[in-house]
């Protein structure tokens, strides 16, 4: 009796193992990605419009699904004052349900280029397959959330928000009273057939990165 409770209790702790590795393993399957602009932004998933906006301290909270783990996150954010005139910010976050779980503005892995207004371009920068390998990635690190010339709409903005906090930053492409029209892609996983012979990167290797 006692040899076989001993090999039950085995048997036991290696189906816990083996269900504790696959569960370590797992890609991710739900997100939220949270967006403020200023002044204003609209929020692509996978090429999808889900959220647009028109003031900074109220931002939109969009879930989605991932493929495998994979999405991507495309933001167009407008300054409506132009040059010196304004002060551009972009403040962002992806929650995802397994770890690695927040992914902030302000972290590796975020792409960023200054263009023409949205309604002048037509090069689908917003769709899965589009390549943005030479697409800035040293972003204009600013004020984390809470701080700085932002911090007035902190409170309303958590209201919103909610759990959890936002630990990013406000960031933008460049000195932010330079450009006014600015376009910022996150990815999430990875392709499984390479778009144009661009390198995939997967979100493990970007945060393992940091």
């Amino acid at each position: 009796m006692t040899n076989r409770n001993t090999i039950c209790m085995i048997l036991l702790l290696l189906f816990f193992c083996v269900i504790l590795t696959q569960t370590t393993n797992a890609v991710p399957r739900n997100g939220t990605v949270r967006v403020s602009g200023d002044n204003t932004w609209v929020v692509y998933v996978n090429g999808e419009k889900v959220a647009e906006h028109i003031h900074w301290d109220q931002p939109t909270v969009s879930e989605f699904e991932l493929d495998k783990g994979f999405a991507v996150i495309a933001v167009y954010v407008h300054d409506a004052e132009p040059g010196a005139a304004g002060r551009g910010g972009f403040l962002a976050d992806i929650v995802l349900d397994d770890k690695p779980d927040y992914i902030g503005t302000g972290e590796d892995g975020w792409r960023c280029q200054a263009g023409k207004p949205i309604a002048e371009r037509n090069d689908g920068w917003e769709k899965v397959d589009y390549d943005d390998s030479d697409w800035e990635t040293d972003l204009e690190i600013m004020d984390k959330f809470g701080a700085g010339i932002w911090a007035g709409g902190a409170g309303n903005m958590r209201n919103i928000l909610k759990d959890p906090d936002c630990t990013a930053n406000w960031v933008w492409c460049g000195p932010n009273d330079v450009e006014d029209e600015i376009y910022f892609r996150y990815t999430i996983g990875e392709l499984p057939v390479e778009p144009r012979g661009k390198i995939t990167t997967t979100w493990g290797a970007l945060k393992d990165a940091r």
